[in-house]
């Protein structure tokens, strides 16, 4: 399990020693609660007194307490990820091959600009999906401006595209545009057969159990699905990437 402190050692004025062995503590939370405090220190090349006062600073009246109540934590929120799959079963009806796909064109294309898109009820998700992959290192431009994708200056090499009915002409005019450039293109669309799924190198169909509202005047969760939908797709592409790059990182020393 992963965790990213970032905003604790901020909220706290966390030192590195201290965010190096909160991150240890974390990382090893059944161990340290068999660890004395001298073990922790040593361990993360520092003393007793750094990783009491790491206690403290986080409002736990000591270590003891603190590598409990960590476990406690972590334990609750195992509990809670074994639980998704009371939310993501409808992801049972997409073929696998799109979810394989998927991954490996985010794999192909993450060095290179990606531009989103999307209008109406799905733009809060093109914004949603512009900002992941902004802060997990991809570089991306949410934009539905026809000259971008008609002259691709920008030379981007994938387009992202998120529309329920897949006929939106707005999108479907960039994404003609984009198909035209020979920009890779993936798409998540509602289930039926469309315009933007017909074009797109990879389209993830979504669950619409209300396609005939076509004003999105009842309850629909096609939007809440594509969120959850994108969300466990890039949390696999993004650990297919970390392996691979730790094992170019590996094979360098002995190809240099």
């Amino acid at each position: 399990m992963k965790f990213d402190i970032y905003k604790l050692a901020d909220k706290y004025k966390l030192t590195e020693t201290e965010v190096q062995v909160l991150r240890y503590i974390l990382d090893n939370h059944e161990q340290s609660m068999n660890m004395a405090v001298r073990d922790v220190a040593n361990l993360n090349y520092t003393s007793a007194a750094t990783v009491i006062k790491l206690s403290k600073k986080m409002g736990y009246t000591g270590y003891i307490d603190m590598v409990y109540r960590l476990n406690f934590m972590i334990k609750n929120r195992q509990m809670d990820q074994n639980h998704t799959s009371d939310l993501t079963s409808f992801m049972n009806n997409i073929p696998s091959d799109c979810l394989e796909h998927f991954i490996e064109q985010i794999r192909v294309h993450r060095n290179h600009l990606i531009l989103v898109s999307a209008t109406g009820f799905s733009t809060p998700l093109a914004e949603y999906i512009e900002r992941k992959l902004l802060v997990t290192g991809f570089r991306c431009i949410k934009t539905n401006a026809y000259e971008v994708y008609d002259s691709n200056k920008l030379g981007a090499s994938l387009m992202i595209a998120v529309s329920r009915s897949g006929e939106t002409d707005t999108i479907v005019r960039v994404a003609d545009s984009a198909h035209e450039n020979q920009m890779d293109i993936i798409s998540f669309t509602g289930e039926q057969m469309n315009h933007i799924a017909g074009i797109s190198t990879v389209n993830i169909p979504i669950l619409d159990d209300k396609a005939l509202d076509d004003r999105n005047l009842q309850a629909n969760y096609f939007y809440a699905r594509v969120i959850i939908v994108f969300e466990h797709l890039m949390d696999r592409a993004l650990e297919q990437l970390e392996k691979t790059e730790k094992l170019d990182k590996l094979e360098k020393p002995e190809n240099g």
